[in-house]
């Protein structure tokens, strides 16, 4: 029998930080304060000390992710993180900042919006 506990440690991220990201870009072509960040985040509660990567957007001195604006119940739902909370609570790693417009460019040169420079 498979546990609930089991599946959640195993697999975090589904995917939809990318697609909210992504067409977070494309809404925000003509903003210059916003950042589509790809990088790495864990968290002993969450993700049980793994590291996984993840993508959100950086909006002035918000972080916006699919999680906290479209999926969340914490305290920022609907509204953001504050970037330094955000850095610390997610142990964030190998991050790497693009404009929107960069984003649009990776995803047409590269047919995926998967991180570029993930490995």
């Amino acid at each position: 029998m498979i546990k609930l506990k089991s599946l959640l440690t195993e697999v975090i991220a589904c995917g939809e930080c990318l697609s909210y990201a992504y067409k977070f870009a494309i809404r925000s072509l003509k903003k210059k304060n916003v950042k589509i960040t790809y990088g790495t985040v864990q968290n002993k509660w969450i993700s049980n000390n793994k590291r996984y990567n993840h993508a959100w957007v950086e909006d002035g001195n918000k972080v916006k992710d699919w999680q906290t604006m479209e999926a969340g119940a914490s305290k920022y739902a609907g509204k953001g993180w504050p970037i330094k909370e955000f850095y610390k609570f997610w142990n964030v790693k190998n991050e790497k900042k693009y404009a929107p417009l960069e984003v649009i460019q990776n995803y047409a040169k590269h047919k995926s919006i998967m991180g570029w420079d993930w490995k």
